[in-house]
């Protein structure tokens, strides 16, 4: 396998920590927001709605829901991609595309970092809070959406130094 074919972690057990537990942490959110909406749609039925902030509740566990395996996806170069015309590059070529790729992403998602980065410290330090009963901080998504952005930025500059050295190197 090349370089652009073998993501370097992507057997079994080589997966950094970040990424098992945001697939694990994913995993939970689904399975939590999905009873969420269940006992919810069920107590609507029959009496009125029982769970306080259930939509608040539902907008953050969806945030890590996608944004949790998000470093993994990466890892595994197992994004959305159009090939119609890297195929007929040479694998020169689509290592070149590969590496303006993952610095592209890097820039993106440095920019969504630096955002989350901001916000999570204001919400922390004003302590703010989203309306409803339970009284849910928005600090605790904000933080989770900063390391998701920082795992996947890690990821992106280890698939850029593989890719730049032919897969010579792994982290």
């Amino acid at each position: 396998m090349g370089p652009l074919s073998d993501p370097g972690l992507g057997t079994p057990g080589r997966h950094t920590l970040l990424e098992r537990g945001g697939v694990t942490a994913a995993g939970l959110a689904l399975v939590t927001l999905c009873l969420i909406v269940t006992l919810n749609v069920i107590s609507r039925a029959l009496w009125r709605a029982v769970v306080p902030d259930d939509i608040l509740l539902v907008s953050e566990l969806m945030l890590i829901v996608i944004l949790g395996p998000i470093a993994l996806v990466t890892a595994e170069r197992e994004h959305i991609e159009v090939t119609v015309f890297t195929e007929r590059v040479g694998q020169g070529g689509r290592r070149l595309l590969a590496c303006l790729g993952h610095l592209a992403g890097i820039a993106f998602f440095g920019f969504l970092l630096a955002a989350f980065w901001k916000l999570t410290l204001k919400s922390w330090q004003t302590g703010e809070f989203y309306d409803g009963l339970l009284a849910i901080p928005q600090w605790p998504g904000q933080a989770l959406a900063t390391a998701a952005f920082a795992g996947i930025i890690l990821r992106l500059a280890f698939l850029l130094r593989t890719d730049l050295t032919g897969g010579r190197e792994r982290p």
